[in-house]
């Protein structure tokens, strides 16, 4: 149903138009919820489908089914336009079409024809692809559909499942996306499918077909595919890398791989000297990249693998080194096998790259890098002088700029950053324009068109790149380098006063042996894990890390003396097996097979240090003091009995005036002189905390070995 004034809109109707404004402000505040549930309520009044009601339940629906309910007067103005005399009431289904047909059709319409060209493109390539299948299986479609009318009763429609039902009863079957296609294509009242249209587009295709000639059952592109997939041919554009953008207009505005025109390939010698000196600039061990494909060591690969290694070696369009299709496809079929084409003899392609470091099987191979002189170039004269223009252009704009910035002090960093929003470090070529004018830098076109050669690539504008030379920033050292440098200072101070006693190996090797013995350690098991290869070397940081996990306390002057004693010949490491066979000697001695009539000496510790070091003087008075003490030994004077009253806490330790006090109780006192005990006391002495004391277990010790062996010294 339309009104006059939808017809005609010069009609003049106050009445139709003041209903046709109601009905339309209906029509926009109305959801299509709602829409459904207000038809219920009117169905539900009309027991008979009549499609009327009476006038006062079509006010009450109004009033109470709207979200936003109308005044009475609209109400009855709307009863009264929709009644009819005849039937005695309102007829609702007339005033529903009026608020909901039009927005059905003009959805439909929108729904039917919303496909963009490479959809209809697909959709034709699927239509075709279903009428050759009912074509080669003398299939007619529409029978099938107005059974389907007949019952249901709908006019030209069908359902989704049961247009789906029918094709896969026909052996035609789509893929998922070509479902979503015609669905898309045919579907009306958002869930019902146009079976008319669809019928009427393949009747249009087999008549074409027909005119095409007889079926060839016999050839096989005529059997129908069990799925059919809608594949759209590629589109052949010959232009790219033939024709060069910047000839035809003149500037490049756009930032795409292909705007510049693609070089020519290279011929193999003129490659294999570009691999090889890219091998030799970034020190690649290419060997490396192909071992773990050659489980077997048979010496050649699959093409796959070969290409996949070539390209984790940085050989390839995405690395410091572009390498195309073709030059690819030129070094594989140069090193294939010639019983195999699909085998790469990749030995042989390592052996020619490392000529570049030296000759294979030479015992003294000279290294020969790759200096480039050799390496042709294959770019024009002309390439090459428009390429020097250019870069003379734009280092005269960067030093143009850079003079600005740093005498008008301009923050231009900030300005970039702005534009690049997730700090890519890239922007586009527009935007460099933009950022220099707002900070009052105005270059030309030209000026603007030479920094985009020098810092654009296939990402936009590298800004990063333009900041540095334009802004450099101040090179400010690190706080970890600085303290890196402090400490390096001090241990170099610290080593300059050292004392010749650090750099005596016996002594180190004693002190070494005495913190074995009292830490109980095996310091081979600290230094094995550095050897993984089992050469018994490592290098001297690995031997001083390897000291200090075995909590050995020892200086690095020390460390310097014993690395340098046990330093290999060839190389500088150490040779830790043979530094832990010399400390190993305290618990035994290695060799003895070899001398079956050496006798083994046990190991002593011993606390020698620069505060006991006696010279020959003090070690004369010492054997003859200690001469003197060994004639009352503990087993005669039971010296130990004082001594051990003195040390409570049985540290083995006394002081001087303790042992003075303990020798006067045995009347040894007057037996050595002033001279004598002092002697003595450095001898025996250790460092505890900052005093000293004396040990004097260990003189009781001393004491009772001369007291035994007093035969063998009668003196």
């Amino acid at each position: 149903m339309k009104f006059r004034c939808q017809e005609n809109p010069n009609f003049q109707d106050d009445r139709t138009l003041e209903i046709w404004k109601i009905c339309e402000r209906l029509r926009s505040s109305l959801d299509p919820s709602e829409i459904i549930d207000l038809r219920n309520s009117f169905q539900g009044f009309d027991r008979c489908s009549s499609g009327f009601i009476q006038g006062h339940e079509f006010a009450r629906i109004l009033n109470c089914c709207l979200r936003k309910p109308l005044c009475c007067d609209v109400i009855c103005r709307l009863a009264e336009y929709f009644s009819t005399p005849d039937f005695g009431g309102v007829a609702y289904g007339q005033f529903l079409d009026i608020i909901t047909k039009e927005d059905e059709s003009c959805d439909a319409k929108q729904e039917k024809y919303s496909l963009s060209s490479a959809e209809h493109r697909r959709l034709a390539l699927v239509l075709m692809s279903i009428a050759k299948t009912l074509r080669f299986r003398e299939q007619i479609l529409r029978p099938y559909f107005e059974e389907y009318e007949r019952i249901a009763g709908n006019v030209g429609c069908v359902t989704y499942a049961y247009f789906k039902r029918v094709l896969y009863f026909l052996g035609v079957t789509l893929g998922r996306s070509e479902w979503e296609l015609l669905a898309k294509r045919f579907m009306v009242h958002h869930c019902k499918l146009d079976y008319e249209a669809f019928v009427e587009e393949i009747d249009q295709l087999l008549r074409y077909l027909d005119t095409q000639g007889p079926v060839k059952r016999e050839e096989d592109e005529e059997v129908p595919l069990k799925v059919i997939i809608a594949e759209l041919p590629k589109v052949d554009r010959s232009e790219v890398g033939i024709v060069n953008l910047e000839d035809v207009f003149e500037k490049t505005t756009t930032c795409h791989p292909c705007v510049s025109q693609a070089r020519e390939d290279r011929s193999f010698h003129i490659l294999m000297d570009h691999i090889q000196k890219h091998v030799w600039k970034n020190r690649i061990r290419i060997r490396e990249f192909f071992d773990q494909y050659d489980l077997l060591c048979c010496g050649w690969l699959s093409r796959t693998q070969f290409i996949r290694s070539m390209d984790a070696m940085g050989l390839s369009g995405l690395y410091k080194f572009p390498m195309t299709d073709c030059e690819i496809k030129l070094v594989c079929d140069h090193y294939k096998d010639p019983r195999n084409a699909n085998r790469i003899q990749w030995v042989c392609f390592t052996d020619d790259v490392d000529r570049v470091f030296a000759e294979k099987d030479v015992a003294k191979g000279v290294c020969q890098p790759c200096d480039g002189e050799h390496v042709s170039d294959d770019v024009p004269v002309e390439k090459k002088v428009c390429a020097h223009k250019e870069r003379d252009l734009a280092a005269e704009v960067i030093q143009l700029i850079r003079t600005l910035v740093s005498s008008r002090r301009i923050l231009i960093e900030p300005v970039f950053r702005d534009f690049d929003p997730h700090c890519n470090g890239h922007i586009t070529r527009g935007q460099v324009g933009e950022a220099l004018a707002m900070v009052g830098i105005s270059i030309t076109e030209e000026q603007k068109y030479a920094l985009d050669k020098r810092f654009s690539d296939d990402f936009g504008f590298n800004y990063t790149r333009f900041l540095k030379e334009v802004d450099p920033s101040p090179c400010v050292p690190s706080a970890y380098e600085t303290i890196q440098r402090k400490a390096a200072a001090h241990n170099r101070k610290v080593e300059a006063t050292s004392h010749h006693h650090e750099t005596d190996i016996v002594r180190i090797l004693a002190k070494i042996k005495g913190q074995v013995i009292r830490k109980k350690v095996r310091i081979v098991d600290f230094m094995r894990g550095f050897d993984s290869l089992n050469h018994a070397r490592i290098t001297r940081d690995q031997f001083e890390r390897g000291l200090a996990t075995a909590k050995i306390e020892l200086t690095s002057t020390e460390v310097r003396t014993v690395a340098d004693m046990f330093r290999t010949p060839l190389q500088d490491t150490v040779d830790y097996r043979k530094f832990c066979d010399t400390i190993a000697e305290i618990d035994y001695q290695c060799n003895l097979e070899k001398a079956p009539l050496l006798v083994p000496l046990q190991h002593f510790t011993s606390e020698d240090g620069p505060h006991n070091h006696l010279n020959f003087e003090e070690r004369t008075i010492v054997s003859r003091t200690l001469q003197k003490l060994a004639r009352y030994a503990d087993v005669v004077s039971n010296l130990s009995s004082p001594l051990k009253d003195f040390d409570r806490n049985q540290l083995g330790i006394v002081n001087k005036n303790q042992l003075i006090r303990a020798l006067a109780m045995r009347d040894l006192h007057t037996a050595i002189s002033s001279r004598e005990f002092e002697v003595l006391c450095k001898c025996f002495g250790v460092n505890i905390g900052c005093r000293r004391e004396i040990n004097y277990r260990a003189l009781l010790a001393a004491l009772d070995y001369l007291y035994a062996n007093r035969h063998n010294h009668p003196f």
